[in-house]
């Protein structure tokens, strides 16, 4: 492949994912994501470390779908999920871990 056919090939890939990029979210891309943060959430909460900063972050990110502003809404929902993911795995840590802190 010569190198203007090689460059135009990667100007119309860079230009198609640069317009995925800028397209920005939707309602129904703000409606998974704060769906998926509150599975996570109730997983956490279901092994009783439901960290206190996740359920105000997804009703951050309700409010922000209501107002209308989809990217906001994933961004904090994502966090949220990502708060209750990491709640879920310290809760399997801690489950085996204190079996280290017994004096045998």
């Amino acid at each position: 492949m010569n190198i203007r056919k090689q460059a135009s090939v990667s100007a119309v890939v860079l230009l198609l994912a640069a317009g995925t990029v800028f397209a920005g979210a939707g309602a129904a891309d703000a409606d998974a994501a704060i769906a998926a943060a509150e599975a996570a959430r109730k997983s956490a909460a279901e092994a009783k470390y439901e960290w206190n900063t996740t359920a105000p972050l997804i009703e951050e990110a309700k409010a922000a779908a209501a107002a209308g502003d989809f990217d906001k809404a994933v961004d904090l929902a994502a966090k949220a999920k990502f708060q209750g993911d990491a709640a879920v795995a310290q809760s399997k840590h801690e489950n085996e871990a204190w079996k280290g802190a017994v004096v045998r």
